[in-house]
């Protein structure tokens, strides 16, 4: 985890998305696509995937079989819906009640204290309150790892966990239009109301980032979350790398008209 990412290469396809709202969304599913070579800024790069090993991995990973699936699948991650949403909803409470008492952590009972108090307003349906309560060590946990990967520091938390839906949106957009299930305008669609999205939980690249990689853990703890470096390798070239769009670009402040 002492590895130095400064100089780490990211592919960047030339004549892609460089700037610009396009640019910032696709940049956000970038961890992804690099994993398989693929160019962040590229509509329709699969990297070294074949549309034989996206057709595998559409089925077998994500029980996508059609164009059907496929939309659906991508309207639930865009809507950050797909991971451990409540899990995303119990970390997005926790961050609008440090912001209100201007505070950089919140202790395990007054998060719980605003966790069901949040849970009364919305008058949600029962054991909502006690599910988005029960969701506070997993997401503890998460962050403990990101520590020890030295990604955060000890008097920090993460914003929020939505992103790891976001990173994976746009990936999968990429390969449904692979296995012709759509045109390129679909990812292009999918990157900006991604974008628009993660202004609602996020205010950095970092953050984003190390959202995504707690997101992961939260979502999957006993399976990807458990692959540590794997989930640090991920994300340390955007964070760190002179090849980073996030190193480059602007983080989206205000959503498109």
């Amino acid at each position: 985890m002492a590895r130095d990412f400064a100089s780490a290469p990211l592919p960047t396809d030339p004549v892609g998305y460089l700037y610009g709202p396009i640019a910032q969304g696709l940049a956000m599913s970038g961890p992804m696509a690099a994993a398989n070579n693929g160019c962040w800024n590229s509509l329709t790069d699969i990297g070294d995937l074949t549309v034989t090993d996206v057709r595998d991995i559409l089925d077998g990973t994500w029980g996508i079989t059609d164009a059907d699936d496929w939309m659906e699948r991508l309207n639930a991650l865009v809507s950050s819906g797909y991971g451990d949403w409540i899990a995303y909803h119990a970390a997005d409470i926790r961050r609008d009640a440090r912001r209100a008492r201007d505070v950089s952590t919140l202790d395990d009972a007054t998060w719980e204290r605003e966790l069901r108090a949040e849970a009364a307003r919305l008058e949600t349906q029962d054991g909502y309150a006690d599910a988005l309560v029960a969701a506070i060590p997993g997401i503890r946990a998460a962050e403990d790892t990101l520590r020890r990967g030295r990604l955060l520091a000890a008097d920090e938390e993460v914003e929020a966990l939505d992103a790891y839906d976001y990173v994976r949106a746009g990936n999968i957009a990429r390969w449904g239009v692979a296995v012709g299930w759509g045109d390129p305008i679909i990812v292009r669609n999918v990157a900006l109301a991604v974008r628009d999205a993660a202004i609602e939980h996020y205010s950095s690249w970092r953050d984003f980032g190390l959202g995504m990689t707690a997101g992961r853990i939260v979502t999957f703890p006993d399976t990807w979350g458990k692959r540590v470096i794997d989930g640090v390798e991920l994300v340390r070239p955007f964070l760190d790398s002179v090849h980073s769009p996030w190193n480059h670009l602007p983080f989206p402040t205000e959503p498109l008209d």
